[in-house]
């Protein structure tokens, strides 16, 4: 704002001072919440990126955990078959009649002390794995434990595999031999291949020896890398899980990396997202924002020129100034994020246009209106905590995930910054707040953990998630004691026939129909799970005995009675169902699952088609 003056009464040149000294504070002004803008948003940008890596890296982590057991879970079962029967295992039986899932691995074999394969999943020569690293570690070494090699070139599969092995203890505790198997590297990363990190994303599984074993760059898949002077690994040696800003060894992309190691295995997963796609949105917005910038200090230099030339042109400079105002509002408006305004007891004083597409509302609908009303409820007292801290000075800022209310009803997650904006004095004037939509990253988290315990053929909870129903159950039983709860254990009889006839894709046809069976005729306080190639599970919560009998001939029956039609030929399926009563006192959720095993056993025995029952 200018103060009109007559010409006689203040100098040429205290004006002219005054008009450059006015020029180049507004300027300055400018260009200072341009850039401290830019500066919010490209933190937020990366703290969001950096939170979403690391929620990424967790998931990773128990998808490689879990998928590692199961692997050594093989291996375990192999070693104990072995020195039941020795050279007599039949580990292609085994993969056929379900008892292995052939799937997790290219070829399972078993080496003895000499290092020759004597027993084998497939039909190969005569092979010697006498010089493998696994082979010689596993000799050299004095404890029992899962060993993970670096990707070889198989001599059997002629393919890069990833061998994982245990060792043969014979009865006088001598080495007796390796039990190994052979997994594809991208079986690793293949799980998350819906999983969107950009073009440049990195997804990869290393060791600790410095050999990535698996590497996924967009939907590229690579392994065998060295990693050994990799940022990646000289982080972990200072933190076992951490996040970090690097440039790859590899591919000499720059990313933001989140990675863990895991606890039980010499390995660590890292997520990382490029730096260039990350910012890539914030960049466009930022050199967009300098345009507008540089027009408004364009702007502010002429209307100055003006001013100087003569003071008759104020009103026109007077406009120039409003255009160059509306301009920076429009910067304001034109953020890739919401910006709010709200007064000390919480009232909207100021909107951008984003906050209001956020939620629905028109700009004239949120002014003056009470935050808190559009807060979801439960988030409402953590509010008012964030407020008092930034008011007694006992934070400059605040950073959270909260929901909020949209006018349609639905609910959406934000993650919103909220600073507290004083006067020179110190004195609160109003609350900054920045907010960013993160309802889509919230909503692929929630897909992903479901992802890891739902039986991706079936659509039923997987093992994982039914044994964590079962041993609450138990846990449920045991508090009051005076429950108890039916364990079922169901298999399809002959289903090999099926795979081996119609092929596997009538075999998961079956399957699906199966369970679309049983999920039909469980209550809502029932649960079903798939445990096994062909095996089902079901918890029955407060039954007894004869209640379940009834329930599994009943399942039984409609199973017998159900076809299912493929390419032309309508398949029929029967079970044989094992029935066990779980009790408060059983030492574990797992005894009863083992008795209903027993009974299915029986069951099958029996001539299967039938329903067995073990108390």
């Amino acid at each position: 704002m200018s103060v009109p003056v007559r010409e006689s009464s203040v100098p040429r040149g205290n004006v002219n001072i005054a008009v450059a000294l006015f020029t180049l504070v507004l300027i300055a002004a400018l260009w200072s919440a341009v850039i401290l803008g830019h500066q919010v948003e490209r933190d937020a940008v990366i703290a969001a990126a950096t939170r979403q890596n690391a929620n990424l890296a967790v998931a990773y982590e128990e998808h490689v955990v879990r998928s590692l057991k199961g692997l050594d879970g093989v291996l375990r079962f192999t070693r104990h078959e072995y020195q039941r029967l020795e050279r007599r295992t039949n580990i292609a039986r085994y993969v056929e009649e379900g008892a292995i899932d052939g799937s997790l691995f290219d070829i399972l074999s078993v080496v003895d002390e000499l290092g020759n394969i004597v027993v084998s999943s497939k039909p190969i020569a005569p092979t010697s794995y006498a010089d493998r690293a696994f082979f010689r570690m596993q000799q050299q070494s004095s404890e029992d434990k899962l060993y993970i090699s670096r990707p070889v070139l198989g001599r059997v599969s002629d393919t890069w595999q990833v061998p994982l092995s245990r060792k043969i203890i014979k009865p006088d505790g001598s080495f007796g031999g390796v039990i190994v198997l052979s997994v594809d590297p991208g079986y690793f990363v293949r799980f998350y291949q819906k999983v969107d990190v950009g073009a440049q994303g990195l997804l990869v599984l290393a060791g600790l020896d410095g050999i990535d074993r698996a590497r996924r760059v967009g939907t590229a898949v690579s392994f065998g890398n060295d990693m050994s002077g990799s940022s990646l690994l000289q982080e972990q040696k200072k933190n076992a899980a951490g996040e970090f800003f690097g440039e790859s060894d590899v591919d000499g992309v720059a990313r933001l990396i989140s990675y863990r190691t895991l606890p039980d295995f010499p390995l660590v997963v890292a997520v990382g997202s490029a730096e260039q796609e990350v910012l890539a949105q914030f960049r466009y917005s930022r050199n967009r924002d300098y345009w507008l910038a540089i027009l408004a200090s364009t702007v502010i230099l002429a209307f100055a020129a003006m001013l100087l030339v003569t003071l008759s042109r104020q009103r026109r400079a007077s406009v120039a100034l409003a255009t160059s105002e509306a301009r920076f509002r429009a910067a304001f408006e034109q953020a890739a994020i919401g910006i709010v305004h709200t007064s000390l007891d919480r009232r909207y004083l100021q909107v951008n246009q984003k906050f209001c597409d956020m939620l629905g509302y028109a700009r004239e609908e949120l002014l003056g209106k009470p935050a808190n009303d559009l807060t979801y409820p439960e988030d409402r007292e953590t509010e008012s905590t964030y407020r008092q801290q930034l008011l007694s000075g006992a934070a400059d800022s605040v950073a959270a995930e909260k929901r909020y209310m949209r006018k349609d009803g639905s609910v959406i997650w934000v993650n919103r910054t909220v600073s507290l904006v004083r006067d020179p004095r110190g004195q609160p004037l109003y609350f900054l707040r920045v907010v960013e939509d993160i309802t889509e990253r919230k909503r692929l988290e929630a897909e992903l953990r479901e992802l890891a315990i739902t039986d991706m053929l079936t659509g039923l909870p997987n093992r994982r998630a039914f044994m964590n129903r079962l041993e609450e159950e138990h846990a449920r039983m045991q508090r009051f004691d005076t429950q108890q709860a039916a364990v079922l254990m169901l298999d399809l009889d002959h289903f090999k026939r099926i795979n081996d006839s119609c092929g596997h894709p009538a075999g998961d046809a079956v399957l699906r129909q199966v369970a679309a069976r049983i999920r039909e005729e469980i209550r809502r306080v029932d649960m079903c799970g798939r445990i096994g190639g062909e095996e089902f599970a079901i918890l029955l919560a407060g039954a007894n005995a004869e209640t379940a009998r009834e329930f599994a001939e009943r399942l039984s029956w409609k199973i017998a009675d159900t076809t299912v039609s493929y390419e032309g030929r309508d398949l029929a399926v029967t079970v044989s169902i094992g029935i066990a009563v779980m009790q408060a006192d059983d030492e574990n959720a797992d005894r009863a699952l083992l008795r209903a095993d027993a009974a299915l056993y029986r069951a099958k025995e029996a001539g299967r088609d039938r329903v067995e029952v073990i108390a």
